[in-house]
């Protein structure tokens, strides 16, 4: 198994990495008599959700690259317009443009080459703007000698507006809920709800390998199992 990847695993990838050879070791973990073929079957579903949840950019992201796209708009910087184009993600392309699809807007986010054609690049950086804002207001800042505060436009984004103290490791806390379910599934009995990092148990080893095949090394499974717990046992005193 290798622990080399750092990136979420690819939905179309998820045969490929969890083939029948790497499921049978897999299962050394489960106990004798247990159903194979559910956890087979389990498993690989936990992975294609896993893919689709961690590949999913946050509501930051997406924030921090309309932020990125406008203020390189505003500014005439074809160049770094051009390179932030070829690199948002699919979801922010999206969202963009499906707002320019409505009737009122009937634009398409250009092309990196629009903004190297001296032609068309000033044209390209105005749709971009009209996609990634809608509007501005203006905004007081600190005060002056004179007792008067300063004033300054800020742009207002489309997208979703950016969160503190973001939830961290979602999808995989989800990915621990699913590889428990197709546990179940295949041996009738729900796995330990707690481990411990000198005697994991076989769950969390199970645990600890899928999060290395889909590309979460760095999760912890036995801290992910556990908070699981802590949060079932508030959930059920509230």
């Amino acid at each position: 198994m290798s622990t080399k990847s750092r990136r979420p695993l690819a939905p179309d990838d998820v045969i490929r990495i969890f083939d029948d050879a790497t499921l049978a070791e897999l299962a050394a973990e489960l106990p004798a008599g247990a159903d194979l073929k559910r956890l087979m079957e389990g498993i690989r579903e936990a992975a294609r959700i896993y893919t689709r949840e961690a590949g999913e950019p946050k509501s930051n992201q997406l924030r921090s690259e309309i932020a990125k796209l406008n203020r390189a708009a505003e500014r005439r910087e074809y160049e770094q317009l051009a390179i932030a184009l070829e690199h948002i993600s699919a979801g922010t392309r999206a969202l963009l443009n499906e707002r320019g699809a409505r009737p009122s807007l009937g634009l398409t986010l250009p092309e990196s080459e629009a903004l190297r054609d001296a032609t068309r690049r000033d044209q390209a950086c105005t749709i971009v703007g009209r996609l990634c804002r809608f509007g501005g207001q203006y905004v007081e800042g600190r005060k002056r000698p004179s007792g008067r505060r300063s004033r300054s436009w800020r742009p207002l984004l489309y997208g979703p507006t950016a969160r503190r103290n973001f939830p961290k490791r979602d999808a995989e806390r989800n990915f621990v809920i699913w590889l428990g379910s197709a546990w179940l599934e295949a041996t009738g009995k729900p796995p330990a709800r707690m481990a411990h990092h000198d005697h994991p148990g076989p769950f969390a080893r199970l645990v600890t390998k899928c999060l290395r095949l889909v590309g979460a090394p760095d999760a912890d499974a036995v801290e992910l199992i556990n908070e699981l717990h802590r949060r079932r046992r508030s959930s059920n005193k509230s």
